[in-house]
């Protein structure tokens, strides 16, 4: 009787964290895999990119390969994903490298303090671009298949109660990061770095427990922030990198033939792209409804902005050195990554 009772959900269970299963048709069998994103179902990437590719999948296998979304947090939180997806819990997942310290070295260069100098969809297309073209970087990912990889718009300084007007106003304050660059420039700053996951923005803010962030604009409509958020203060300070990766195991799963079609039509640039595009039109409906909820925009003086500028040419400093001392010639990598921006963005 007991075994009765607690059989579906050993089945449940079971389904969960097997990774892909088959469902036979009449005409062949169609592999399903389930996806797994740390933030909820309204976020854009979870609302509109993931989907998009899902489809796109759909239709250049006639139904064979599918996709099964599992938001929230569901199949693991932010710091379980990437493991997860190694070990295969999740089939495909979503997730931020700075939740991985030391993990992603050479990709992170776009992390680094005033290196998001363009949109979103430019940003990602640059980050796809130096996984491609450098080995460095590709061995990074070598646990995983990586789909993927993309940028959020440019990340503003958004806080509640005080607003940044100058970088003296900065001073004190505690404000959220996601990255370990992110947290050194806002140190060099003088402001303290709290690591946070961006679920959790919202309370919070609401409870005081942070002063506000260094977020992407589009964080004000995917987290509903709006009416928690006092000001946005414009500086194009930094970003942060995304990957959407999939089980090694699984992804052997599917045919080869299935393989070629997905890798030629979308993965790597066309999905980079796309991803990068959704934040930044989630961007222009987050600064809509900030501003009719009163969220006020501010745009630092020159003079200003050259200040955090300056502090924060520690943070690349120390970027440079360190990758010197695990033997991997960042100099290039960051040149190339401006030169692909200033490229983008003419």
């Amino acid at each position: 009787m007991y075994f009765k009772r607690i059989l579906p959900v050993l089945i449940i269970i079971l389904f969960l964290f097997t990774g892909c299963n088959k469902e036979s048709s009449d005409e062949d069998d169609t592999i399903i895999f389930n996806f797994g994103s740390m933030d909820g179902p309204k976020h854009v990437q979870n609302e509109k990119t993931f989907p998009y590719f899902a489809e796109k999948v759909d239709e250049l296998t006639d139904g064979k390969i599918q996709f099964r979304m599992y938001v929230g947090g569901s199949l693991g939180g932010p710091s379980e994903t990437l493991d997860n997806i190694i070990t295969g819990l999740i089939d495909v997942g979503r997730g931020i490298h700075g939740y991985n310290a030391g993990v992603f070295r050479g990709q992170s260069v776009l992390n680094l303090p005033f290196m998001a100098e363009g949109t979103g969809e430019e940003l990602s297309i640059v980050a796809q671009k130096l996984y491609d073209t450098f080995p460095e970087i590709q061995e990074e990912y070598s646990d995983v298949k990586l789909l993927w990889v993309h940028a959020a718009d440019p990340y503003a300084i958004i806080t509640k109660g005080k607003a940044v007007r100058s970088f003296e106003d900065v001073e004190g304050l505690k404000l959220r990061t996601p990255s370990e660059e992110g947290s050194r420039m806002i140190a060099s700053w003088g402001a303290t770095p709290v690591s946070l996951p961006a679920p959790e923005l919202y309370d919070a803010l609401s409870k005081g427990v942070i002063d506000g962030g260094v977020l992407p604009i589009a964080a004000i409509k995917d987290f509903n922030l709006a009416d928690v958020v006092d000001y946005v203060t414009i500086g194009n300070f930094n970003t942060n990198l995304f990957y959407v990766a999939m089980n090694k195991d699984s992804w052997e799963k599917i045919p080869p033939q299935d393989q070629k079609l997905i890798e030629e039509n979308l993965l790597g640039i066309p999905m980079a792209a796309k991803a990068g595009r959704e934040f930044d039109l989630q961007k222009d409906r987050a600064v809509k409804e900030a501003k009719e909820a009163g969220v006020e925009f501010i745009t630092l003086p020159e003079e200003e902005l050259e200040k955090f500028k300056e502090a924060s040419k520690v943070v690349t400093n120390h970027w440079l050195k360190t990758m010197e001392e695990n033997g991997v010639d960042g100099k290039k990598i960051y040149r190339e990554a401006v030169k692909l921006m200033e490229k983008e963005g003419n």
